[in-house]
């Protein structure tokens, strides 16, 4: 990754309009193109956002705040994708939070447990889909590695459900 904040955003290359015919009775007329000067000031505009949203993205890596970084890179790589800079604090933020997540829950080779009944669970304010379907795989068999790769999320993401379950005093996991 490159040291500079600057990350230099080149525009994608457009393609071009492939017009599909007349308008249907049921399709709305185009309205006339926009003069060639009046596309290039919203580019510019987008071009020079993205730069300074990399700029605190780089920012937020160099403070610790790795989620922010992660989601920062995630939103860029959408309009950016395969941007090297982007690719790589994203990797890094990942691996960061795949770190404090690991370090907060322990060795994976635990198996944790419930720490409430279902109607326990279900007064957690902030419960996502996503913190459901791990919790369906707490069964007290499952080790937390298991929970993870069989949760069908990405592993940063398991790690951080569960690091937040437990946090929130859902699970257990035996000393």
């Amino acid at each position: 990754m490159s040291t500079s904040p600057d990350i230099a955003f080149r525009d994608a290359p457009t393609e071009p309009s492939d017009p599909a015919g007349p308008p249907s009775s049921t399709t709305r007329a185009m309205p006339p193109p926009l003069p060639d000067n009046a596309a290039a000031a919203p580019r510019s505009e987008r071009v020079a956002a993205d730069a300074a949203f990399a700029e605190r993205m780089l920012e937020r890596l160099a403070c610790s705040d790795y989620a922010g970084a992660l989601m920062a890179a995630e939103a860029l790589l959408e309009t950016h994708p395969g941007h090297q800079d982007l690719l790589d604090t994203a990797q890094i933020a990942r691996s960061e939070l795949r770190k404090l997540y690991t370090a907060r829950l322990g060795l994976l080779d635990r198996t944790p447990r419930l720490a409430m009944d279902p109607d326990g669970l279900a007064t957690l304010h902030a419960l996502d889909f996503r913190s459901g379907l791990v919790l369906s795989r707490i069964d007290g068999r499952a080790t937390l590695a298991e929970i993870v790769e069989s949760s069908g999320l990405p592993s940063c993401e398991a790690l951080r459900v569960l690091s937040e379950l437990y946090l929130r005093r859902a699970i257990l996991l035996p000393e």
